[in-house]
């Protein structure tokens, strides 16, 4: 068989390159939640991005990033229904929140590679029913914190050769997630006092926007690509949680498990310029009960499903990737809390919500 011009492999390579980005932009899942709004939500999604000339991270090779992720959340939803009646009232929670990946990746072999992410956030929560304990609009109140978030250690194995699979492959990766944001942040909180006056005190920050959650956890995950036609990749990707610890004692806020799924297809549109477009779907979530461990604790479990389109655009040891899931449906599911007193609480939801990536490879 002819070997390809080093021109020609470069091309060859910059197309797979282009067409899988958009898979790995998220890959290293944000260890804590990375659902939407009041369903707890941590993590930028930076992810071990794989650029340049070639496919994979080069034994010894380096590869630096820094992630960014913004929602706003004020839909609610009790099931898969709408609570309308929420901004009917003006008494609706909004969640404005902006995440920070910091991401460094190092290639032990061209297969194997480890990864560090440490993550920032910074997040408000406008709310009436936390304060004064009526509905009532004009008693609306803001609340906010912000800091280092769980930080995570995560490493990647390709299944097969990565020298003779540019056209599609599988990989597992395995991590954990340290407590280092600070899960009892605090809040001013209006309450009435006996005489009905507003009277504020400090009280644990909500459970959505508090950095960390103050448990240990494992990451189990799985990412896959594959070429279907010229210019025109598969790609697959689940992230999964494990969060062992039932609750966070002080807050008596839930460390629930969370997880991801992603699938869709992207096609390399200007391939000498490395630009590609890829539309998929996604869902992201909590669930009701966890793996291991006790599912006791305030909890609300819910999750999303999206449509992701995204664009990325690589050059030289640049990338720089955009996506911005769409919301098509939207539960918040029963927790068991909910199921033991027949009670079915809410959640805020964001119509959308935009991630970003640059990364650099040395």
């Amino acid at each position: 068989m002819p070997t390809p011009s080093l021109k020609s492999h470069r091309r060859m390579t910059g197309q797979l390159v282009a067409a899988i980005l958009p898979l790995c932009a998220v890959m290293s899942m944000p260890a804590d939640v990375n659902a939407q709004g009041c369903v707890q939500s941590r993590g930028a999604g930076v992810g071990t991005l794989m650029q340049g000339e070639d496919t994979y991270l080069a034994q010894g090779g380096w590869q630096a990033s820094v992630g960014y992720r913004w929602l706003n959340s004020s839909r609610h939803f009790r099931g898969g229904e709408e609570q309308y009646e929420r901004y009917q009232r003006g008494d609706d929670v909004r969640n404005d929140s902006h995440f920070v990946d910091l991401g460094i990746t190092y290639g032990i072999t061209k297969r194997i590679s480890v990864s560090f992410t440490l993550p920032f956030v910074s997040s408000t929560r406008s709310s009436v029913y936390e304060h004064e304990n009526d509905k009532n609009p004009d008693h609306r109140h803001t609340t906010s914190a912000s800091g280092l978030a769980d930080i995570r250690l995560t490493s990647t194995v390709w299944v097969f050769d990565p020298d003779t699979h540019h056209e599609g492959n599988l990989a597992f990766g395995l991590g954990i997630k340290a407590p280092t944001g600070d899960a009892e942040t605090t809040g001013l909180r209006y309450r009435l006092d006996s005489n009905g006056a507003p009277k504020p005190g400090i009280e644990y920050n909500d459970q959505s926007i508090q950095p960390g959650d103050g448990g240990w956890g494992v990451i189990i995950e799985t990412q896959g690509f594959q070429k279907i036609v010229a210019n025109t990749y598969a790609y697959m990707q689940a992230s999964y949680l494990i969060s062992p610890q039932e609750m966070n004692e002080a807050t008596k806020f839930s460390t629930p498990d969370s997880y991801l799924l992603r699938a869709g297809l992207s096609y390399t549109i200007w391939p000498s310029k490395g630009l590609s477009l890829s539309l998929g779907a996604r869902m992201e979530g909590v669930p009701v009960t966890d793996w291991v461990g006790g599912s006791e604790g305030s909890r609300r479990p819910g999750y999303a499903i999206s449509i992701e389109p995204g664009i990325t655009w690589v050059h030289g040891k640049w990338a720089i990737s955009v996506t911005a899931p769409v919301a098509i449906e939207r539960n918040r599911e029963r927790s068991v809390s909910d199921e033991r007193t027949g009670k079915h609480g809410d959640a805020a939801f964001a119509d959308y919500i935009i991630t970003s990536n640059i990364s650099y490879r040395f």
